[in-house]
């Protein structure tokens, strides 16, 4: 097996691990603000269009979640019904709705955020800290050159 297919291969074991059940339990802990890994997904994708500059449209949220619009549409009215974003209609077309983060969403993607970090520290905590450092170079040169091929 070649050195690409290996690494192919872990990145995609890494995907699974993270899609499964019980990754998903420990991250988004039912007991919090996030109930489901679809309110998860669509706060993340308000805070990357605030972190863009703009507030998306629930199209936008359905883009990023790869999913039907009409599916989008239900699970941010049951976001903006918990109280983790508004929903405001555009001034230039009226048809539009933008959404934004609450203080309550915002509190709610930094708590998951920490429990993932805490995961992965876990996760790593006992390999020597040259090798975690070593990891952390290798995959931002990682991700940068998939982002680099991408956009290009």
């Amino acid at each position: 097996m070649s050195r690409y297919s290996q690494l192919d291969e872990l990145l995609v074991r890494i995907h699974v691990v993270r899609q499964r059940p019980g990754w998903r339990r420990r991250l988004i802990d039912t007991s919090g603000s996030v109930p489901s890994l679809s309110t998860l997904r669509v706060l993340r994708a308000v805070e990357q269009g605030e972190k863009a500059g703009r507030h998306p449209s629930i199209g936008e949220v359905a883009e990023y979640m790869a999913v039907e619009h009409s599916t989008a549409s239900r699970t941010v009215a049951n976001v903006v019904a918990d109280g983790l974003l508004t929903k405001t209609l555009a001034a230039e077309d009226q048809r539009r709705c933008l959404l934004a983060l609450t203080d309550e969403g915002r509190k709610a993607l930094a708590a998951v955020t920490e429990r993932r970090r805490e995961m992965v520290a876990e996760t790593v905590a006992d390999w020597p800290e040259p090798d975690v450092d070593t990891l952390v170079d290798l995959l931002q040169r990682l991700v940068s050159d998939f982002e680099r091929g991408v956009c290009s």
